[in-house]
């Protein structure tokens, strides 16, 4: 990429004083161009889909769509953004959902704004960015999933699996969660695959032997 042009960017996050002050951090940067921002999942990969920007900088937790789903959502459709999380959540498990997605990068949100530039360039670049908390957080995750006989499940997934157990149909899960009914949909069928089974009984006769839902 030559010098003189600058780093588009879409910028994703559900609180307006946070996703402000990375905009405004992003302004003063002559490298970096911001092409759009969004405060939802959905609505970011609708403006990733038009603008095809060198990099997403998406919230993880994201109303409708989080940004692991928008990741994946963009690597499915074979988009060349590549993607920066930037998120107060470090779960192993989370971290490693994201890293298996295929993210190019992982900063937590107490990350200065200069880094948040500096990972933008980088990630741009071709390089991985991911903060030392989020580097410890995988390490414990894949050390804690050697010799581990129960199926991996996302985060989200384990939700799903969740409010299964609890009876909840298809549609109440996606109003509980926030995501559309195909999604849940997706999610189901990712459980129903890693459990071994078909259907909702079994997945969660499956999963109360294997203490999954303790």
């Amino acid at each position: 990429m030559p010098s003189d042009t600058p780093i588009t960017v879409v910028v994703a996050d559900d609180h307006p004083v946070f996703l402000d002050g990375v905009l405004g951090a992003l302004d003063r940067r002559p490298d970096v161009e911001v092409v759009a921002s969004a405060g939802n999942g959905a609505e970011a990969l609708e403006l990733v889909r038009e603008h095809r920007p060198a990099v997403a900088l998406l919230d993880l937790r994201l109303p409708l769509m989080t940004g692991v789903e928008v990741l994946h959502a963009i690597r499915r459709d074979d988009l060349p953004t590549r993607v920066l999380i930037l998120s107060g959540e470090l779960a192993s498990a989370t971290v490693y959902e994201a890293v298996q997605a295929g993210v190019d990068g992982y900063l937590t949100k107490d990350a200065d704004r200069r880094m948040i530039c500096e990972a933008i360039v980088t990630v741009a670049g071709g390089g991985t960015v991911l903060a030392p908390e989020a580097q410890a957080a995988l390490t414990r995750e894949v050390r804690g999933r050697v010799n581990d006989d129960v199926p991996v499940l996302s985060p989200r997934e384990r939700e799903v699996l969740r409010m299964i157990a609890e009876g909840l149909s298809g549609p109440e899960i996606a109003a509980e969660l926030q995501i559309g009914t195909a999604t849940v949909k997706t999610h189901t069928q990712n459980v129903y695959d890693k459990l071994g089974v078909s259907e909702r009984a079994a997945a969660v006769a499956s999963a109360m032997r294997r203490n999954m839902l303790e």
